[in-house]
């Protein structure tokens, strides 16, 4: 006799209601990379699909599996962009959601939606990335883009690094706005909104850049004298080549993936820079099978384009604890 089949359906609501706090996931986060270093993950390159290529559809999406050996987990993350959404359709412009299925059968388990979790895994990320390769005794941040993930970044880097001063940036004056309402709530530090990105990188420690540009970031005029770190985060190809020649290593989430996501895509198109100028993976140097930052002097470009794995260990945890607390829906498939 056929055993029936329920999913856990879970609302944005009822996965931000799990609680999980940025410390945790930033545990998860690291334990996950740490295991992908040492062969216990598989976390293949996104699919990426650009409907905008045949159609007239504004929408772009990645499909981003993994499976993950230390919690016999797999999923899949679902995500897709159309930045007129918020003006259109009242929708939020990023829309994901993550699948989480039995390893043994593939019967599917949970489907939750991620863009809290997004937001927050990306986030722990980069925290991760600043404790190990930041400066000792950084003080200043700079946030170019403030859209929904930069509460997120500033929250993560307050986890590891004491800032006396936030400066941020965006096009939008809008996104601006919503951010400083509810940055105070997310940092003790002085946050400082700028006219321009020249103005919010003067004088910065560490720079996020966390856009969805395809118009470099850093232009003429424009140029990251005083930074020891600049993370990028995403998809998008946000840099420039105005960057090349400042960093002394690059280190990224992922080799394979970075040839043809985020802001080292185009350079390795390009010749630019190739597969030995990529120092580390985040992963090897939490295993400390790399060093992170070697010296005061030195000047890092931390890449992260984001791995399913890191979607599947959160989204897992978020699944067991919203069953404890009998939140969400669940549907009989069969």
């Amino acid at each position: 006799m056929r055993n029936e089949v329920e999913v856990l359906l879970l609302s944005e609501e009822d996965v931000v209601s799990t609680g999980l706090t940025m410390s945790q996931c930033m545990s998860l986060v690291e334990e996950v990379l740490k295991a992908r270093a040492n062969g216990q993950v598989l976390s293949p390159p996104k699919v990426f699909l650009d409907m905008r290529l045949i159609s007239e559809h504004q929408c772009d999406a990645d499909a981003m599996p993994a499976y993950v050996k230390y919690i016999d987990m797999c999923g899949l993350k679902w995500i897709g962009a159309n930045w007129e959404n918020r003006r259109k359709r009242g929708l939020p412009n990023v829309i994901g959601i993550v699948i989480l299925n039995d390893p043994e059968s593939f019967a599917p388990l949970a489907i939750l939606s991620a863009n809290w979790l997004t937001a927050m895994r990306t986030g722990a990320a980069t925290g991760l990335a600043v404790r190990e390769l930041a400066r000792k005794g950084s003080k200043s941040l700079s946030i170019i883009g403030t859209g929904y993930e930069a509460k997120f970044q500033l929250m993560a880097i307050n986890e590891v690094i004491k800032l006396d001063e936030v400066k941020v940036f965006d096009i939008d004056g809008d996104a601006m706005e919503s951010f400083l309402k509810n940055a105070n709530q997310t940092s003790n530090a002085e946050i400082t909104p700028c006219k321009s990105v020249k103005e919010a990188v003067e004088g910065a420690d560490l720079i996020v850049t966390v856009t969805s540009s395809r118009v470099p970031v850093f232009n003429e005029g424009t140029y990251p004298d005083t930074a020891n770190l600049i993370c990028s985060l995403g998809t998008y190809n946000e840099l420039g080549e105005k960057l090349l020649g400042w960093f002394d290593k690059i280190v990224v989430d992922t080799r394979e993936q970075t040839k043809t996501e985020g802001a080292l895509a185009d350079w390795f198109t390009k010749g630019l820079i190739s597969n030995g100028d990529i120092y580390a993976e985040l992963g090897e140097i939490l295993t400390g099978r790399k060093k992170g930052r070697i010296s005061d002097d030195e000047k890092i470009l931390c890449v992260l384009t984001g791995l399913g794995c890191e979607d599947v260990v959160v989204a897992n945890v978020v699944y067991r604890i919203a069953k404890e607390k009998g939140l969400g829906k669940r549907i009989k498939l069969f």
